[in-house]
């Protein structure tokens, strides 16, 4: 079976028996985002049913793993679509579905034996196959009635020589193997093998189209994340946690949990749980108690997702004034005198008093408890758009800058970053990420301000990255990727956006560690955050996990596969309940 690599650039051109147009090619494995390295059989066995009666899980894979393949023998997703013309189905495309002699379309073609062709493909009650397939190939492949079954899956974590997050997948006729040299690598190939198996309502069972079938796989970028806003409006703990069951199936690993803004603050601390009880939207419905954070960190644990807290400061902070007025700027004057500001006017606009003692010692103690319960390796302090008019309206500040700073205002917010929220997040062991604080990244305030481990976000074009990384500090992408009306308007934009820039060379490049999919909330509701992260923002996950070509779309014959096979994963994922929607004309069935 010889291996072929980069197969998300692989498509499998039709068979010669009638006349293609050249650019007509189609996927061979529905996965999203594809594995990089995947093995085709070259003596293709035909469908086999996937019903596991022995599972062998080595203690080596912890807690988690066993319930993740119970979730991919449990949870069952049908998905249909309009049968293609050309030759009928995508796998009549795909030598390695089965063997020409064995392709049917109907039961009578396979003398003894039985036709097993896709059931989403099924044209009416008599026939398995469209009317175009007597142009063709038939779009099933004859087998045995019962067909053969794969009964036994073994599952390894402790492997040398296999990346953090990497894992095989080796399907043969009796044995589903997977081996990685973590738990969250064979979580990833669970995540990849509920995608290789469909559910077939007319079989009332699992199929495993492509026997054997071997993959070998690992991401390209280990930042791969999904921000949600949950101050401009507050989003059910509910959603959440189906956004990271979903995030889990994308093989996306951070949820970056913009918890607090201006606007409110649904966060219960446990040492000041009056900034909850004042600062949000009102009543416990509103605020984000102790026990639902532990129920989201909880599920994202078991989903090998990070949780990474952001607690914006200095600005972003109006909230905390509701219930400690003695920690922000008194500058409501200029607020209310200086006209309109920024798109949500002035909330946005006062900042924290950097030097008030109980503005250091709150925002430490908040940092240091969110980051204690925190699974992630990151924690964010914000840390952008300060208004400086705010902070000079204040006699006491101006003085204090004219004095220290010789009237420099960025000098003092980068004293606040560094020596405050930074200082907080390193003090408990994580690595601190903000966005970028300046639109000059060779600012001489800041380009030593900050410990040579800190993340920055870039939100404000290539040119930031690429002067960020040729500094040799890590970057993650975000700008191109903000959705729900802020930038990203479709998913195949997120997907043809490219994560590194241009300008870099290839140990600068290193440092742009990922990119995140960014949904504020100004507006977004609950009810549109599957609509954002997933059916808009999951485009972004297979150019996270490697390198791809762009996709032209639906509207033409070589961006048809891509798109079905997204659309097929957006069907995949609402079985955890996501409101995901989908690209293209199709049906989704949870059972």
């Amino acid at each position: 079976m010889p291996l072929i690599r980069n197969v998300l650039l692989l498509s499998l051109l039709a068979s010669a028996i009638c006349t293609f147009p050249k650019d007509v090619v189609y996927d061979a494995l529905e996965v999203w985002p594809m594995p990089v390295n995947v093995t085709l059989p070259s003596s293709p066995l035909g469908p086999h049913v996937f019903a596991v009666k022995k599972q062998d899980i080595d203690s080596s894979c912890g807690q988690y793993i066993s319930g993740l393949l119970t979730e991919a023998l449990t949870m069952k997703t049908c998905f249909t679509t309009s049968p293609r013309s050309y030759q009928g189905s995508a796998y009549v495309a795909a030598d390695s579905y089965c063997f020409n002699s064995s392709k049917c379309s109907k039961d009578s073609d396979c003398g003894t034996g039985k036709c097993l062709a896709p059931d989403y493909l099924k044209w009416n009650s008599t026939m398995k196959c469209p009317p175009s397939v007597k142009y063709g190939h038939g779009c099933g492949c004859c087998t045995s009635s019962p067909p053969p079954a794969i009964t036994n899956i073994n599952i390894v974590c402790n492997k040398v020589g296999i990346p953090e997050e990497g894992y095989t997948l080796d399907i043969d006729t009796s044995t589903v193997n997977i081996a990685s040299s973590t738990p969250k690598g064979a979580a990833y190939a669970l995540a990849t093998l509920s995608q290789v198996v469909r559910w077939d309502t007319v079989q009332n069972d699992y199929i495993i189209n492509f026997v054997p079938l071997s993959i070998s796989d690992a991401p390209k970028f280990p930042y791969r994340g999904v921000m949600i806003d949950t101050s401009r409006h507050f989003i059910e703990v509910d959603e959440i946690i189906k956004t990271i069951d979903a995030m889990y199936a994308a093989k996306m690993n951070i949820f970056h949990w913009h918890i607090i803004d201006s606007p409110s603050f649904p966060y219960e601390s446990v040492k000041y749980p009056e900034l909850a009880r004042e600062g949000s939207w009102g009543g416990n419905k509103t605020v984000y108690t102790q026990a639902a954070i532990a129920q989201i960190l909880a599920r994202a644990k078991s989903k090998f997702v990070e949780v990474m807290f952001e607690f914006d400061t200095p600005a972003h902070t109006m909230a905390f004034g509701k219930s400690h007025p003695e920690v922000m700027t008194d500058c409501w004057e200029w607020m209310a005198t200086s006209g309109y500001k920024v798109d949500v006017d002035s909330d946005d606009c006062q900042a924290i008093n950097p030097l008030a003692p109980a503005s250091r010692t709150i925002v430490t103690d908040l940092i240091a408890e969110a980051a204690a319960i925190s699974n992630s390796k990151y924690f964010h302090v914000g840390g952008d758009e300060v208004k400086y008019p705010c902070w000079d309206s204040d006699p006491a500040i101006k003085s204090h800058v004219q004095q220290h700073y010789n009237g420099n205002y960025e000098m003092l917010q980068a004293n606040w970053t560094a020596n405050v929220s930074v200082a907080a997040a390193a003090k408990m062991g994580k690595v601190p990420v903000l966005w970028q604080p300046t639109t000059n990244v060779n600012d001489p305030v800041w380009i030593n301000a900050l410990p040579s481990n800190t993340v920055y976000m870039v939100w404000l074009g290539p040119a930031a990255a690429i002067g960020y990384a040729k500094q040799g500090k890590d970057v993650v992408i975000t700008s191109p990727f903000y959705v729900d009306g802020m930038g990203s308007g479709s998913w195949d934009s997120v997907y043809n956006t490219a994560i590194i820039p241009e300008g870099l060379t290839a140990d600068e490049q290193k440092h742009i560690i990922g990119a995140s999919i960014c949904a504020w909330g100004e507006m977004m509701t609950t009810t549109k955050v599957g609509l954002s992260t997933m059916t808009i923002g999951a485009g972004i996950a297979e150019s996270l996990w490697a390198d791809h070509s762009n996709s032209p779309g639906p509207g033409s014959a070589t961006g048809l596969a891509t798109s079905e096979r997204y659309n097929h994963f957006l069907c995949h994922i609402q079985r955890y309940g996501t409101h995901s929607g989908q690209v293209m004309g199709s049906n989704c069935q949870v059972f």
